[in-house]
């Protein structure tokens, strides 16, 4: 995980500061020839990478090490960003949860309408609307389905629909139209019964 710190060095030292950890290393403890520190210089920021927590403790040995063979290679001058790999890519997260939850809506949406959410939020509202219309069009659907069946069970009777209903209504039977369709389709003896009693009551 990348960390952002800055470090200076001076006649003294390097001093760093590693995502709030201060690291102090003294030239004339490290051996460290003091001409190639050069006094106030500042390397700007930079970004080591480790493997581990962010305030991941790094030797001063280590990273004074680094910065000598930096300084040798570059003859001192400084090049802010380089003196580690910086080659870390950042990826925005979504500004709210909100955004995530509409992101999460809308899985399974084709092209950006399910990763981007000022595409994504106008096809969920989309779907939404077409969700509220076909709730009542699927009752629509199964009631025309239900006719269809008993229609064609009460035609083998010597019956049509419309007669079947007028004759129901005055026999007192109360049976709606699904449960009378699903009796002619998979109990016909049954609805024949039924078919009887009602013609038998209504007359």
């Amino acid at each position: 995980m990348p960390i952002i710190g800055r470090a200076t060095h001076n006649a003294d030292g390097l001093n760093c500061l590693f995502g709030g950890l201060k690291i102090t290393t003294r030239s004339n403890h490290h051996h460290v020839p003091t001409n190639l520190i050069a006094a106030r210089r500042t390397i700007g920021s930079v970004a080591l990478s480790l493997p581990s927590a962010p305030l991941t403790l790094v030797k001063p040995r280590t990273l004074l090490s680094a910065a000598t063979n930096y300084f040798a290679a570059t003859k001192n001058n400084i090049l802010v960003g380089t003196l580690f790999n910086t080659t870390t890519h950042q990826t925005r997260g979504f500004a709210s949860k909100k955004h995530k939850r509409v992101i999460k809506l809308s899985k399974g949406f084709r092209g950006r309408a399910n990763r981007c959410f000022r595409v994504a939020i106008r096809r969920l509202e989309k779907s939404w609307q077409y969700a509220y219309r076909d709730r009542k069009v699927k009752k629509r659907e199964f009631r025309k389905l239900w006719i269809q069946r008993l229609n064609a069970g009460v035609r083998q009777q010597g019956l049509s629909y419309s007669r079947f209903i007028e004759m129901e209504g005055r026999s007192g039977v109360k049976l709606d139209r699904k449960i009378l369709s699903e009796l002619a389709m998979y109990e016909p003896f049954s609805f024949k019964a039924v078919v009887d009693v009602v013609k038998k009551m209504s007359s």
